[in-house]
């Protein structure tokens, strides 16, 4: 009797582990409306460069509620700010060529309402870092818009900010995205 009710208990227990994994749906961003912006200050003037090549992927439960793992890259030569020359120069002083990618891996998301804390790893020129960003969410239709903002220090990173007229940018980076879902 006992290997039968082993069997049994070994059976539920392989169900559950199953529906468990099952019920989680993995959604890729839409690279047409995703989008991630950064901007920067000069003493002289501030500018923004975009990337719409932005891969990011996010994992929700079965009804697509509730995001529990998230995750970004984006190439550093992607961004446009519409002038090629400064382009090129952050090409060259983060280093693009050899780090060439900016990546972010949740490791905990927290959803109140519409507000999402999320947790996570920025790699960023070779350095990871621990960061919290916040961020909101907002269904669209049958899709799902997570947008936010947050700051890093290029010197936190082994960064030299770019300069101008041998003046350097602020050291702080801006950046802002728009994920749709």
């Amino acid at each position: 009797m006992k290997p039968l009710v082993l069997f049994i208990v070994f059976g539920l227990l392989r169900f559950t582990l199953i529906s468990e994994v099952s019920a989680q749906v993995k959604i890729y961003a839409d690279k047409s409306k995703s989008s991630i912006t950064y901007s920067m200050k000069h003493p002289l003037h501030s500018w923004e460069g975009i990337s719409k090549d932005v891969n990011s992927v996010i994992v929700t439960d079965e009804n697509r509620s509730n995001i529990t793992q998230a995750a970004v890259s984006v190439k550093i030569s992607s961004f446009d700010s519409q002038n090629a020359n400064r382009d090129s120069h952050m090409i060259e002083v983060t280093e693009a060529i050899k780090y060439s990618n900016i990546s972010f891996v949740s490791t905990s998301i927290n959803q109140d309402g519409t507000t999402l804390t999320i947790s996570g790893k920025l790699t960023f020129h070779g350095i990871t870092k621990d960061i919290s960003v916040k961020a909101e969410k907002v269904p669209e239709g049958a899709k799902t818009k997570i947008t936010g903002n947050f700051s890093i220090n290029m010197k936190d990173y082994n960064v030299d900010p770019p300069s101008l007229m041998a003046i350097p940018t602020d050291e702080e980076i801006n950046l802002s995205f728009v994920m749709v879902y």
